[in-house]
Protein backbone atom coordinates (compact mmCIF):
# COMPACT_ATOMS: atom_id res chain seq x y z
CA UNK A 1 0.00 0.00 0.00
CA UNK A 2 1.17 3.69 -0.91
CA UNK A 3 2.66 6.10 1.59
CA UNK A 4 -0.04 8.45 3.24
CA UNK A 5 0.16 12.03 3.38
CA UNK A 6 0.06 13.60 6.96
CA UNK A 7 -1.79 16.11 5.12
CA UNK A 8 -4.18 14.87 3.93
CA UNK A 9 -7.92 14.83 5.17
CA UNK A 10 -8.82 12.24 8.19
CA UNK A 11 -12.14 10.07 7.97
CA UNK A 12 -13.55 9.83 11.30
CA UNK A 13 -16.04 6.86 11.30
CA UNK A 14 -18.34 6.89 14.37
CA UNK A 15 -18.53 10.21 16.85
CA UNK A 16 -19.03 8.88 20.48
CA UNK A 17 -16.30 9.52 22.84
CA UNK A 18 -13.42 8.56 21.08
CA UNK A 19 -14.53 10.45 17.67
CA UNK A 20 -15.70 13.42 19.10
CA UNK A 21 -12.24 14.17 20.85
CA UNK A 22 -10.36 12.77 17.98
CA UNK A 23 -11.70 15.76 16.17
CA UNK A 24 -10.50 18.02 18.93
CA UNK A 25 -7.00 17.03 18.84
CA UNK A 26 -7.24 16.75 14.84
CA UNK A 27 -9.14 20.41 14.60
CA UNK A 28 -6.25 21.60 17.18
CA UNK A 29 -3.48 20.41 15.61
CA UNK A 30 -4.69 22.34 12.30
CA UNK A 31 -2.81 20.13 10.15
CA UNK A 32 -5.34 19.52 7.37
CA UNK A 33 -7.96 21.49 5.59
CA UNK A 34 -10.88 18.94 6.84
CA UNK A 35 -11.55 16.63 9.16
CA UNK A 36 -14.82 14.07 7.28
CA UNK A 37 -16.33 12.62 10.11
CA UNK A 38 -19.62 9.71 9.24
CA UNK A 39 -22.50 8.86 10.97
CA UNK A 40 -24.71 7.56 8.56
CA UNK A 41 -27.50 9.12 10.01
CA UNK A 42 -28.51 12.51 10.86
CA UNK A 43 -28.32 13.92 14.26
CA UNK A 44 -30.67 16.67 15.90
CA UNK A 45 -32.21 18.89 13.27
CA UNK A 46 -29.31 20.27 11.33
CA UNK A 47 -25.78 20.97 11.48
CA UNK A 48 -26.17 23.46 14.46
CA UNK A 49 -27.07 20.38 16.42
CA UNK A 50 -23.79 18.52 15.60
CA UNK A 51 -22.36 22.28 16.79
CA UNK A 52 -23.02 22.02 19.87
CA UNK A 53 -21.85 18.37 20.56
CA UNK A 54 -18.68 19.45 19.41
CA UNK A 55 -18.24 22.67 21.65
CA UNK A 56 -18.85 21.39 25.27
CA UNK A 57 -18.47 18.69 26.99
CA UNK A 58 -19.56 17.21 30.45
CA UNK A 59 -16.15 16.03 31.49
CA UNK A 60 -13.81 18.47 29.72
CA UNK A 61 -15.81 21.42 29.05
CA UNK A 62 -15.76 23.88 26.51
CA UNK A 63 -13.94 22.90 23.59
CA UNK A 64 -12.03 26.25 23.28
CA UNK A 65 -10.90 26.37 26.35
CA UNK A 66 -9.97 22.59 26.82
CA UNK A 67 -7.96 22.79 23.87
CA UNK A 68 -6.61 26.24 23.71
CA UNK A 69 -6.65 27.52 27.25
CA UNK A 70 -8.91 31.19 28.54
CA UNK A 71 -9.77 33.98 26.03
CA UNK A 72 -10.24 31.93 22.70
CA UNK A 73 -13.44 32.62 21.16
CA UNK A 74 -15.49 31.56 17.97
CA UNK A 75 -13.11 28.53 17.20
CA UNK A 76 -16.22 26.83 16.46
CA UNK A 77 -18.17 27.95 13.98
CA UNK A 78 -21.32 27.54 11.56
CA UNK A 79 -21.13 28.88 8.17
CA UNK A 80 -23.85 27.99 5.56
CA UNK A 81 -23.94 24.40 5.45
CA UNK A 82 -20.72 23.96 6.86
CA UNK A 83 -19.17 23.74 10.52
CA UNK A 84 -15.39 24.72 10.84
CA UNK A 85 -13.47 23.94 14.37
CA UNK A 86 -10.56 26.53 14.34
CA UNK A 87 -10.76 27.04 10.78
CA UNK A 88 -11.29 23.13 9.85
CA UNK A 89 -13.90 22.28 8.06
CA UNK A 90 -15.55 19.73 9.23
CA UNK A 91 -17.72 17.30 6.38
CA UNK A 92 -20.23 15.58 7.67
CA UNK A 93 -21.33 12.56 5.96
CA UNK A 94 -24.73 11.44 7.03
CA UNK A 95 -26.72 9.35 4.47
CA UNK A 96 -27.56 5.57 5.80
CA UNK A 97 -25.49 4.37 2.79
CA UNK A 98 -22.63 5.65 5.16
CA UNK A 99 -23.94 3.04 7.63
CA UNK A 100 -21.40 0.28 5.53
CA UNK A 101 -17.75 0.87 5.48
CA UNK A 102 -16.97 -0.23 2.15
CA UNK A 103 -19.92 2.33 0.87
CA UNK A 104 -18.21 5.37 2.52
CA UNK A 105 -16.54 7.17 -0.38
CA UNK A 106 -13.43 8.53 1.28
CA UNK A 107 -11.14 8.37 -1.72
CA UNK A 108 -13.83 11.29 -2.84
CA UNK A 109 -13.04 13.64 -0.29
CA UNK A 110 -9.00 12.95 -0.68
CA UNK A 111 -9.00 10.84 2.90
CA UNK A 112 -6.66 8.19 3.02
CA UNK A 113 -6.44 7.41 6.75
CA UNK A 114 -9.73 6.11 8.17
CA UNK A 115 -10.69 5.90 11.91
CA UNK A 116 -12.81 3.47 13.40
CA UNK A 117 -14.36 4.71 16.42
CA UNK A 118 -17.67 2.80 15.98
CA UNK A 119 -16.36 -0.10 18.46
CA UNK A 120 -18.85 -2.65 16.26
CA UNK A 121 -17.05 -3.84 13.86
CA UNK A 122 -13.47 -5.67 15.09
CA UNK A 123 -12.52 -8.50 13.11
CA UNK A 124 -10.31 -7.28 10.15
CA UNK A 125 -10.42 -10.96 8.86
CA UNK A 126 -13.81 -10.48 7.39
CA UNK A 127 -14.07 -9.03 3.63
CA UNK A 128 -17.19 -7.58 3.20
CA UNK A 129 -18.94 -4.17 2.73
CA UNK A 130 -20.61 -4.19 6.72
CA UNK A 131 -17.29 -4.56 7.94
CA UNK A 132 -13.85 -3.31 8.88
CA UNK A 133 -12.00 -4.18 5.88
CA UNK A 134 -15.23 -2.57 4.01
CA UNK A 135 -13.01 1.19 4.56
CA UNK A 136 -10.34 -0.29 2.56
CA UNK A 137 -12.42 -0.20 -0.64
CA UNK A 138 -11.76 3.89 -0.57
CA UNK A 139 -9.09 4.55 2.14
CA UNK A 140 -5.50 3.22 2.41
CA UNK A 141 -5.34 2.44 5.91
CA UNK A 142 -7.50 1.95 9.14
CA UNK A 143 -7.01 2.61 12.36
CA UNK A 144 -9.29 0.69 14.71
CA UNK A 145 -9.68 2.78 18.34
CA UNK A 146 -10.55 -0.78 20.41
CA UNK A 147 -8.69 -3.92 20.15
CA UNK A 148 -9.38 -6.60 16.91
CA UNK A 149 -12.14 -9.42 17.95
CA UNK A 150 -11.65 -12.29 15.19
CA UNK A 151 -15.55 -14.48 15.19
CA UNK A 152 -14.05 -17.39 13.83
CA UNK A 153 -12.11 -19.09 16.47
CA UNK A 154 -10.16 -20.97 13.60
CA UNK A 155 -9.54 -17.27 11.79
CA UNK A 156 -6.02 -15.80 11.93
CA UNK A 157 -4.74 -12.44 12.00
CA UNK A 158 -4.78 -11.57 8.34
CA UNK A 159 -0.68 -10.68 7.39
CA UNK A 160 -2.01 -6.65 7.07
CA UNK A 161 -3.34 -6.23 10.05
CA UNK A 162 -1.07 -5.48 13.28
CA UNK A 163 -2.23 -4.57 16.76
CA UNK A 164 0.45 -1.60 17.62
CA UNK A 165 0.72 -0.18 21.10
CA UNK A 166 3.54 2.92 21.17
CA UNK A 167 6.47 2.06 23.21
CA UNK A 168 5.72 -0.94 23.14
CA UNK A 169 6.31 -2.85 19.84
CA UNK A 170 5.47 0.06 17.47
CA UNK A 171 8.73 -1.13 15.64
CA UNK A 172 6.58 -4.06 13.91
CA UNK A 173 4.64 -1.70 12.35
CA UNK A 174 5.45 -2.25 8.45
CA UNK A 175 3.98 0.77 6.31
CA UNK A 176 4.09 -1.47 2.81
CA UNK A 177 2.60 -4.21 4.71
CA UNK A 178 0.03 -3.39 7.01
CA UNK A 179 -3.03 -2.04 6.11
CA UNK A 180 -5.93 -2.38 9.35
CA UNK A 181 -3.91 -0.84 12.16
CA UNK A 182 -5.32 -1.84 16.31
CA UNK A 183 -4.69 0.59 18.78
CA UNK A 184 -5.92 -2.01 21.48
CA UNK A 185 -7.09 -0.72 24.49
CA UNK A 186 -6.75 2.23 27.10
CA UNK A 187 -6.19 0.00 29.68
CA UNK A 188 -3.20 -2.10 27.40
CA UNK A 189 -1.59 1.33 26.54
CA UNK A 190 -1.77 2.22 30.11
CA UNK A 191 -0.48 -1.32 31.15
CA UNK A 192 1.75 -2.52 28.27
CA UNK A 193 4.43 -0.04 28.58
CA UNK A 194 5.60 -1.05 32.39
CA UNK A 195 4.83 -4.62 31.47
CA UNK A 196 7.32 -3.94 28.74
CA UNK A 197 9.81 -1.95 30.75
CA UNK A 198 9.96 -5.12 33.27
CA UNK A 199 10.16 -7.62 31.28
CA UNK A 200 13.20 -6.64 29.42
CA UNK A 201 14.89 -5.68 32.58
CA UNK A 202 14.71 -8.58 34.39
CA UNK A 203 14.10 -11.54 31.52
CA UNK A 204 12.73 -14.96 33.16
CA UNK A 205 13.17 -13.60 36.77
CA UNK A 206 10.12 -12.21 36.92
CA UNK A 207 7.71 -15.02 37.91
CA UNK A 208 4.19 -13.11 37.02
CA UNK A 209 2.07 -10.42 37.35
CA UNK A 210 -2.03 -9.98 38.01
CA UNK A 211 -3.61 -6.60 36.94
CA UNK A 212 -6.84 -4.67 38.13
CA UNK A 213 -8.20 -1.89 36.46
CA UNK A 214 -10.30 0.29 38.27
CA UNK A 215 -12.16 1.70 35.06
CA UNK A 216 -14.02 4.64 34.63
CA UNK A 217 -17.46 3.83 33.05
CA UNK A 218 -18.21 3.70 29.78
CA UNK A 219 -20.96 4.38 27.25
CA UNK A 220 -21.30 0.63 27.05
CA UNK A 221 -23.11 0.62 30.58
CA UNK A 222 -26.33 1.12 31.68
CA UNK A 223 -27.68 4.33 33.80
CA UNK A 224 -30.06 3.14 35.40
CA UNK A 225 -30.64 -1.00 36.03
CA UNK A 226 -32.26 -2.33 32.42
CA UNK A 227 -33.17 -5.56 31.31
CA UNK A 228 -29.80 -7.62 29.48
CA UNK A 229 -29.74 -8.15 25.98
CA UNK A 230 -30.31 -12.09 24.60
CA UNK A 231 -27.08 -13.35 24.90
CA UNK A 232 -25.74 -11.31 27.19
CA UNK A 233 -22.91 -12.31 29.18
CA UNK A 234 -22.06 -10.21 31.45
CA UNK A 235 -25.01 -8.85 33.32
CA UNK A 236 -23.75 -6.96 35.94
CA UNK A 237 -23.14 -4.12 33.00
CA UNK A 238 -26.69 -3.74 32.95
CA UNK A 239 -27.03 -2.34 36.47
CA UNK A 240 -26.87 1.07 37.14
CA UNK A 241 -23.49 2.73 36.81
CA UNK A 242 -24.68 5.55 39.09
CA UNK A 243 -24.20 4.15 42.62
CA UNK A 244 -22.33 0.86 41.49
CA UNK A 245 -18.97 -0.69 41.77
CA UNK A 246 -18.79 -3.37 39.36
CA UNK A 247 -16.58 -6.47 38.61
CA UNK A 248 -16.27 -6.90 34.77
CA UNK A 249 -13.51 -8.18 32.35
CA UNK A 250 -10.74 -6.88 30.22
CA UNK A 251 -9.15 -8.31 27.44
CA UNK A 252 -5.99 -6.76 28.38
CA UNK A 253 -3.68 -9.88 29.52
CA UNK A 254 -4.42 -11.30 26.05
CA UNK A 255 -3.51 -8.47 24.10
CA UNK A 256 -0.45 -7.59 26.49
CA UNK A 257 0.72 -11.35 24.93
CA UNK A 258 -0.12 -10.29 21.35
CA UNK A 259 2.47 -6.85 21.73
CA UNK A 260 4.96 -8.29 24.29
CA UNK A 261 5.49 -12.26 23.15
CA UNK A 262 9.06 -12.18 25.71
CA UNK A 263 5.79 -12.81 28.16
CA UNK A 264 4.83 -15.99 26.92
CA UNK A 265 8.18 -17.46 25.38
CA UNK A 266 9.48 -16.87 29.04
CA UNK A 267 6.41 -18.83 30.93
CA UNK A 268 5.64 -15.54 32.68
CA UNK A 269 2.34 -15.76 34.27
CA UNK A 270 -0.29 -13.05 34.14
CA UNK A 271 -3.84 -12.56 34.93
CA UNK A 272 -6.31 -9.38 34.52
CA UNK A 273 -9.45 -8.08 36.05
CA UNK A 274 -11.37 -5.09 35.95
CA UNK A 275 -14.12 -2.70 38.16
CA UNK A 276 -16.33 0.06 37.00
CA UNK A 277 -16.67 2.53 38.95
CA UNK A 278 -18.90 5.91 38.68
CA UNK A 279 -16.35 8.35 37.40
CA UNK A 280 -16.72 10.28 33.92
CA UNK A 281 -12.81 9.92 33.09
CA UNK A 282 -10.10 9.11 35.15
CA UNK A 283 -8.52 5.20 35.96
CA UNK A 284 -5.93 3.57 36.91
CA UNK A 285 -4.13 0.14 36.85
CA UNK A 286 -3.26 -1.89 40.14
CA UNK A 287 -0.48 -4.01 39.10
CA UNK A 288 1.02 -7.01 41.45
CA UNK A 289 4.71 -8.29 39.97
CA UNK A 290 6.35 -11.41 41.59
CA UNK A 291 10.25 -11.59 40.94
CA UNK A 292 12.82 -13.74 41.77
CA UNK A 293 15.42 -11.91 43.65
CA UNK A 294 15.55 -8.77 46.43
CA UNK A 295 14.76 -5.21 44.94
CA UNK A 296 13.86 -2.12 46.89
CA UNK A 297 11.52 0.68 45.57
CA UNK A 298 14.51 2.69 44.85
CA UNK A 299 15.53 -0.20 41.90
CA UNK A 300 12.12 -0.57 41.03
CA UNK A 301 11.43 3.28 40.65
CA UNK A 302 14.70 3.49 38.60
CA UNK A 303 13.64 1.20 36.00
CA UNK A 304 10.21 3.17 34.91
CA UNK A 305 12.85 6.46 35.35
CA UNK A 306 14.63 4.97 32.48
CA UNK A 307 11.65 4.48 30.78
CA UNK A 308 10.28 7.09 31.20
CA UNK A 309 12.70 9.40 29.97
CA UNK A 310 13.14 6.98 26.62
CA UNK A 311 9.30 7.21 25.86
CA UNK A 312 8.20 10.72 27.55
CA UNK A 313 5.33 11.44 25.92
CA UNK A 314 4.18 7.71 26.48
CA UNK A 315 4.82 7.19 30.54
CA UNK A 316 5.19 10.43 32.96
CA UNK A 317 6.99 9.55 36.16
CA UNK A 318 5.11 11.14 39.25
CA UNK A 319 5.81 12.09 42.60
CA UNK A 320 2.87 13.78 43.24
CA UNK A 321 0.37 12.19 45.37
CA UNK A 322 -2.36 11.81 43.12
CA UNK A 323 -6.20 10.91 42.91
CA UNK A 324 -8.40 10.01 40.02
CA UNK A 325 -9.61 13.94 38.93
CA UNK A 326 -5.90 14.85 38.74
CA UNK A 327 -5.73 12.54 35.62
CA UNK A 328 -8.23 14.14 33.70
CA UNK A 329 -6.55 15.70 30.42
CA UNK A 330 -3.47 13.73 30.87
CA UNK A 331 -2.10 13.12 27.18
CA UNK A 332 0.24 10.08 28.55
CA UNK A 333 -0.63 6.64 27.90
CA UNK A 334 0.39 5.46 31.50
CA UNK A 335 1.61 7.61 34.87
CA UNK A 336 3.49 5.82 37.16
CA UNK A 337 2.54 6.42 40.79
CA UNK A 338 6.04 6.00 42.44
CA UNK A 339 5.01 7.39 45.68
CA UNK A 340 2.31 4.48 45.96
CA UNK A 341 4.59 1.51 45.51
CA UNK A 342 4.76 -1.34 48.27
CA UNK A 343 7.13 -4.06 48.09
CA UNK A 344 7.44 -6.82 50.37
CA UNK A 345 10.58 -9.50 50.24
CA UNK A 346 10.48 -13.09 51.32
CA UNK A 347 12.68 -15.95 51.55
CA UNK A 348 12.00 -19.34 50.66
CA UNK A 349 15.54 -22.21 51.09
CA UNK A 350 18.26 -20.11 49.81
CA UNK A 351 16.03 -17.95 47.34
CA UNK A 352 14.36 -14.40 47.75
CA UNK A 353 11.23 -13.63 46.40
CA UNK A 354 9.76 -10.16 45.92
CA UNK A 355 6.06 -9.08 45.15
CA UNK A 356 5.82 -5.30 43.96
CA UNK A 357 2.20 -3.54 43.99
CA UNK A 358 2.38 -0.78 41.12
CA UNK A 359 0.26 1.66 40.58
CA UNK A 360 -0.10 3.16 36.93
CA UNK A 361 -3.10 5.88 36.20
CA UNK A 362 -4.56 6.54 32.78
CA UNK A 363 -6.98 9.14 31.32
CA UNK A 364 -9.16 6.52 29.18
CA UNK A 365 -10.57 9.08 26.74
CA UNK A 366 -8.01 11.77 26.38
CA UNK A 367 -5.40 9.60 26.86
CA UNK A 368 -6.39 7.12 24.70
CA UNK A 369 -6.98 9.72 21.88
CA UNK A 370 -3.58 11.08 22.27
CA UNK A 371 -1.93 7.20 21.74
CA UNK A 372 -3.81 7.17 18.84
CA UNK A 373 -2.31 10.56 17.57
CA UNK A 374 0.88 9.02 18.00
CA UNK A 375 0.18 5.88 16.22
CA UNK A 376 -1.41 8.11 13.41
CA UNK A 377 2.15 10.26 13.44
CA UNK A 378 3.86 6.59 12.63
CA UNK A 379 1.52 5.60 10.08
CA UNK A 380 1.98 8.71 8.40
CA UNK A 381 5.15 8.68 8.70
CA UNK A 382 6.51 11.25 10.82
CA UNK A 383 7.81 8.87 13.76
Amino acid sequence: MATVSPKSPVGINGIGRIGKLLVWMLTARKEQDAVIISTGRKIGKDIRDLATYMSYDSTFGPYERFMFGFGREQSLEVKGDDLFMNGVRIVWLNSPDCRKPGNITWSGHGVEVVFDTTGKMLDPSMNEENSLRGHLNHAKKVILTAPFKIKNKGALLPDDAVTVVMGVNDHVYDNQKHNIISNASCTTNCCAPPIKALVDHFGDKMISYALTTVHSVTNSQSVLDTLPKDGDKDTRKRRSILNNIIPTTTGAANAVLEVIPEVRELGIGSQASAIRVPSNTGSIVVMDVSLLGEYDNTYINDIFKKYSSANPEVMLFSEKQLVSADIIGSPYSTIYDSLFTHRRTSKRDDRYYTMVDLNFWYDNEFGYVNSLMRLYDLVTNRK
